[in-house]
């Protein structure tokens, strides 16, 4: 009897050890992205109807009339594909009318435009996975142009996730102002190669950043030792105009509970601007400084009322102990204390975009002060989940969402969603947008597994690790000790 009881015991204990061990393999084994075979790669974007602005002749007076600003119109959008690998088919279509557009095929680093009129549906199709934008530029740049739009976005690594070792980016902007950074995850030696063949070398610490200029229109393959996350569009100060921009989530997508992001010390504090949780579960979130590694903000988010915050630093950290989304936004009001020429000279807007993984609630908010528009893309027949009710997106279609505050949607299949926010005073107001990397529909539910570095120093994955052993442990002492009593009654 004790001899049985002993074998179950020990064979219990196995049994733990051999899941741990199984659970370690599969850590180890498996840092790096889950990548899908895939013959076909599809993008889908919206050129906004509205590109323009109109300003209160006297932003301390309401009723002082608005006039337009001739330099934020424009008739069009840019499309541009960069290729990652040699030999990559392009095919641009109109979703208006299925017609395609343009097609050719460039090799790695090299580019094709397609400008779009606004208010145009389109789609971009690539027989291998490459980096797509849709740009607030309304012609093919020349050659030799020194200036272009600043992109609020994330970027996609070559194998399509948010976090990775390789990018391949077209460098926008202009060549004095900093435009982009690159995030550590872990310690990394990263190199980057512009398309002539020039190329630096940087060496950076896990939980540190470097920022960058890159050339407007030349392309740029970074390639780095660690994992890294690339950033463009810097959160604006207190003087500027704030753009949207979803955060991708360190785990893959955009559901999760770590993120990095690019952010700012110099904030109006009385204008409607700023990061935001969204939540499906109550949870606890943390804010870390990547400048101090200190923690800056904690608070308790409940379920579907979510958090706006302003962070007093250059670069965050934010944690979260359920699985949350974060974005940054302008609300749409009109008010602010300091920045503009009055205290009614606000004004925030912007096109983003996020993924959603089949089967999983996405929490999302549209601003409320605001003219919204939620672009749901679908590149086969899909079933969503949108607030409790059950609609259906035929493939190479979207569902338009208009309704601004919180929002939780969920599907069946991979798709993306494109967002266009502007303020709704004056009702005639317009949008201005600066560009944004188009996530890959294929890619959406790509995966990453990165150890991460504490603010601390330690490993955030050691310390999960470390719980788990010591649990394993107390279970196999309370069961060797159970043993022991028992055989003693034997």
């Amino acid at each position: 009897m004790l001899l049985r009881k002993f074998y179950k015991v020990n064979l219990f204990m196995a049994m733990i050890v051999l899941l741990l061990s199984n659970s370690f393999l599969i850590l180890f084994l498996f840092n790096v992205s889950e990548v899908h075979a895939q013959e076909e790669y599809t993008y889908y974007g919206y050129v906004p109807a509205k590109m323009w602005r109109f300003n209160l002749t006297d932003q301390n007076n309401l009723t002082s009339g608005y006039y337009s600003v001739p330099t934020s119109v424009a008739s069009a959008g840019l499309v541009a594909v960069v290729a990652i690998k040699n030999n990559t088919h392009v095919w641009v279509y109109s979703l208006v009318n299925g017609s395609l557009i343009s097609e050719t095929i460039i090799d790695s680093m090299q580019k094709h435009y397609t400008v779009f009129e606004n208010g145009t549906a389109f789609k971009v199709v690539t027989d291998q996975l490459a980096c797509v934008y849709l740009l607030n530029y309304g012609s093919v740049p020349a050659s030799n142009a020194t200036s272009g739009p600043f992109p609020d976005t994330f970027y996609q690594d070559i194998n399509g996730a948010y976090v990775g070792k390789e990018f391949v980016i077209l460098g926008l902007g202009n060549d004095y102002s900093i435009g982009y950074v690159i995030l550590a995850l872990e310690n990394a030696e990263v190199t980057v190669t512009r398309e002539d063949g020039e190329r630096t070398t940087y060496s950076l610490d896990a939980n540190t950043r470097k920022e960058l200029m890159w050339q407007p229109f030349k392309i740029y393959k970074v390639k780095s030792s660690g994992y890294i996350m690339i950033q463009s569009g810097r959160p604006v100060d207190r003087w500027a105009n704030a753009r949207t921009f979803y955060v991708p989530s360190t785990e893959g997508g955009f559901v999760g509970t770590t993120f990095y992001s690019w952010a700012n010390s110099d904030w109006d504090w009385t204008e409607s601007y700023g990061f935001r949780v969204s939540a499906t579960k109550d949870t606890k979130i943390t804010v870390w400084s990547l400048e101090t590694k200190e923690p800056i903000i904690t608070k308790n988010v409940q379920e579907g009322i979510g958090f706006g915050f302003k962070p007093q630093a250059p670069a965050i950290f934010v944690q979260s102990d359920q699985p949350i989304t974060l974005s940054y936004f302008h609300n749409g009001s009109i008010f602010s204390a300091v920045g503009n020429e009055g205290i009614y000279g606000a004004y925030g807007s912007g096109v983003g975009y996020f993924g959603v993984k089949p089967n999983q609630d996405t929490p999302f908010y549209l601003p409320i002060d605001s003219f919204v528009e939620a672009y749901i893309y679908a590149s086969e027949d899909t079933e969503i989940m949108l607030d409790g009710n059950d609609w259906f997106i035929e493939a190479d279609s979207y569902f338009l969402l208009t309704t601004p505050g919180t929002h939780i949607i969920s599907s069946n299949k991979n798709i993306i969603v494109e967002t266009v926010n502007w303020p709704n005073t004056p009702e005639y107001q317009g949008l201005i947008y600066n560009g944004v990397q188009i996530p890959c529909v294929q890619t959406v539910d790509v995966v990453t597994h990165v150890t991460l570095t504490s603010l601390g120093g330690f490993p955030i994955i050691y310390v999960i690790i470390g719980a788990a052993v010591a649990i394993v442990g107390a279970i196999m002492t309370f069961l060797f000790m159970r043993s022991r009593r028992s055989s003693k009654h034997l």
